[in-house]
C-alpha cells in the first residue's frame, strides 16, 4: 500500500560524515553516529524537539534522519531548535557533532520497505528528492536550508526574522536565533558562537574542515546581526561571551588567509563589532 500526502520534509545528516566515514575502520564516523543515536534515543529535551506532535513520522538511515510534517512553519521552528540544542550541547566538544540540512514541503509516499526485517517503512517522492538535493548543494557549514515554497510561508509567518540567504542565495533558516526572536538568549547564543570561532581558529589543518567551520563562524556572525537589530542588549552580551572583540584580530588573519571566500566574513564581523 502506497500512501500518498502532501507534506513537510525535514531532511538532516552529520556534517562531515562522508569524509570521517570514508577513513580505515571509520572510527570516529562510528563514534559521532552512537552519540547522535543515544541522544535521540533518550528522554531528554534534546530527543522531544524531534517527538513533537508536528513530525508525524520519522526515519533513520546511516547518519541521516528524515521528519515528516504537516504544517512548514511549525516543522521550521522545531527544526531550528533541535539544531541550536545539538550545538549547545556540543560546544565545549573539540570535534562536535553538527548536523546540516534541508526542509521542503511537497508530494511524500510512504510505502512498504523494501526489507520488512530491518525497517517498518519506506519514503519515496518529490519532496524527498528536493530536500536531499539541497542539502547537498551550496554554501558549506551547519545549515538548515529551506526551498523556495518553505521560504515564502515563512516570509508571512512569525518565524521571518530567521529567514536569511547564503552567498549563493539559497535560503536558509538562522537557526541560532530562538524562533520567537524576543526570546533568545545571548548567554546561551554566547556559547554557540565562541564554539564556532573556536573551531574557525583551530581549523587551519584541513581545507574541508576550515570551509565547514568559516561557514559556521559566517552563520554566527549574521545571526548575531540580526539579533543586533531586534535585542542589542543580548547581541552584546554574545559578544562578551564569545570574546569575538578580543580574538577579532585572530580571526582577521584567517579570514585573509582564505582570500575571497573570507572577505564576505569579514566585510560582515566587521559590521557586527562597529
Amino acid at each position: 500500500m502506497v500512501n500518498w500526502m502532501k507534506a513537510t520534509l525535514f531532511y538532516a545528516d552529520i556534517l562531515g560524515f562522508s569524509a570521517l566515514a570514508a577513513r580505515p575502520r571509520a572510527r570516529r564516523a562510528l563514534e559521532q553516529l552512537s552519540d547522535v543515536a543515544h541522544l535521540l534515543s533518550t528522554d531528554d529535551s534534546l530527543a522531544r524537539y524531534l517527538q513533537r506532535p508536528v513530525w508525524r513520522a520519522r526515519y533513520g538511515l546511516s547518519d541521516s534522519i528524515f521528519l515528516l510534517g504537516a504544517d512548514p512553519i511549525e516543522a521550521c521552528a522545531s527544526a531550528a531548535e533541535f539544531f541550536f540544542n545539538l550545538a549547545f550541547y556540543n560546544a565545549t566538544q573539540s570535534a562536535p557533532v553538527l548536523m546540516r540540512g534541508a526542509i521542503t514541503f511537497g508530494e511524500v509516499r510512504r510505502t512498504r520497505a523494501i526489507f520488512p526485517e530491518t525497517a517498518r517503512a519506506n519514503l519515496v517522492g518529490e519532496a524527498v528528492v528536493r530536500a536531499v538535493q539541497l542539502e547537498r548543494s551550496g554554501a558549506k557549514g551547519p545549515r538548515l536550508l529551506i526551498s523556495a515554497e518553505v521560504a515564502r510561508a515563512m516570509e508571512k509567518s512569525k518565524l521571518n526574522s530567521l529567514l536569511d540567504t547564503t552567498r549563493d542565495g539559497a535560503a536558509e533558516l538562522l537557526w541560532l536565533l530562538s524562533p520567537d526572536v524576543s526570546l533568545t538568549d545571548g548567554l546561551l547564543i554566547g556559547d554557540v558562537v565562541a564554539a564556532a570561532v573556536r573551531l574557525a581558529l583551530g581549523a587551519a589543518h584541513s581545507r574541508e574542515a576550515v570551509e565547514h567551520y568559516i561557514a559556521y563562524l559566517d552563520l554566527c556572525v549574521r545571526s548575531l546581526l540580526r539579533l543586533k537589530r531586534y535585542l542589542p542588549e543580548a547581541a552584546e552580551v554574545a559578544l562578551r561571551k564569545a570574546a569575538l572583540k578580543k580574538l577579532r584580530h585572530r580571526l582577521d588573519r584567517v579570514l585573509d588567509d582564505l582570500g575571497d571566500n573570507g572577505r564576505a566574513t569579514r566585510q560582515a564581523l566587521e559590521r557586527l563589532l562597529e
